[in-house]
């Protein structure tokens, strides 16, 4: 699975609306001295480490109101605003809108990425993924979507491949199993109903490691009510990326341990399908490696997939 980082074309601060920049400057109440924008994740608006005149450090995102991704930027905004303290995620300091822009300032998280090859950067993300489901169930956002909601439309697309075409490059494997891939795929969403918030985007470019080892999750774009093992098997296939075997993993962590695994197999698999079926489909303008990362995401998923169900 390739890494996502350098993967979208951002834009850069200086190329917000000076009148834009000039209303966030006065809502932060000092200038701008520094901007770091960062280049992770696969969304094209704003994303950068602000340093101030004071020496205040802050993280901002911004983007067009009529972009098409503004309502992804206002969910995540409101989300995090949300999250009880204990949620290990940067707070949000303010919303600001003007001139059209849609801008959130977090908090400035010191940290890195979380290297997967590393045990220790593992072992830390397995504890916040524990943490989160504790702190999160039940969710303590009233109403929001469920993951039938959000995914229930989306993750079918094996029946799609089933019931029309499959794509004439598809694999061996998935061709002769194609009927039990759609079969066991329409098996996922009666397991995945919960009641804990989820993030369901969590990979390694979402996440902070800070210095006193802890992990930090960004980019709450995404959130849904759904069962607590939902994330970190979203997770495994980064895992598997890196080397490891998420098996293991899934059988001793309290999040999955008690789950079926007739259940992990099924959402598995209705995620092999999405990455397949999307990867397939023309490159966004400003995120060109997106389709890449997704057709990655699906071989190494598959090889995942083939070895729990074992299915010639």
């Amino acid at each position: 699975m390739v890494n996502s980082e350098g993967t979208a074309y951002r834009l850069d601060w200086n190329e917000v609306p000076a009148l834009v920049r000039d209303q966030v400057e006065r809502r932060l109440g000092a200038k701008v001295r520094t901007a770091d924008s960062q280049r992770g994740g696969f969304s094209h608006g704003v994303a950068a480490r602000l340093v101030l005149e004071d020496g205040t450090q802050v993280f901002a995102k911004a983007i067009s109101g009529d972009d098409a991704l503004a309502p992804m930027y206002r969910v995540e905004a409101d989300t995090a605003a949300q999250l009880p303290q204990r949620v290990p995620a940067p707070g949000v300091q303010c919303t600001i809108e003007t001139a059209g822009w849609f801008i959130t300032i977090f908090e400035d998280i010191e940290g890195h990425h979380p290297r997967l090859d590393q045990p220790s950067d593992v072992a830390a993300v397995l504890a916040m993924i524990e943490q989160l489901a504790e702190v999160l169930t039940p969710s303590p956002l009233a109403g929001g979507p469920t993951i039938a909601d959000d995914y229930g439309p989306k993750l079918m697309c094996w029946r799609q491949f089933a019931e029309h075409s499959p794509p004439a490059d598809l694999d061996d494997w998935s061709l002769r199993n194609l009927d039990r891939l759609a079969a066991r795929e329409s098996t996922w969403l009666e397991p995945a109903a919960g009641e804990t918030l989820l993030h369901t985007d969590l990979r390694p470019d979402n996440m902070l490691l800070r210095p006193d080892g802890t992990v930090v999750v960004v980019d709450w774009a995404w959130p849904c009510r759904g069962a607590a093992w939902i994330d970190l098997v979203s997770l495994a296939p980064s895992l598997a990326a890196s080397g490891i075997d998420p098996d293991p993993i899934l059988m001793a962590h309290p999040v999955t341990r008690t789950t079926d695994p007739a259940a992990i197999d099924a959402f598995l698999c209705a995620l092999v399908g999405y990455w397949e079926h999307h990867s397939r489909q023309p490159a966004p303008p400003r995120s060109p490696k997106l389709r890449s990362y997704q057709a990655n995401s699906a071989q190494v998923s598959r090889e995942w997939l083939k070895r729990r169900v074992r299915w010639k």
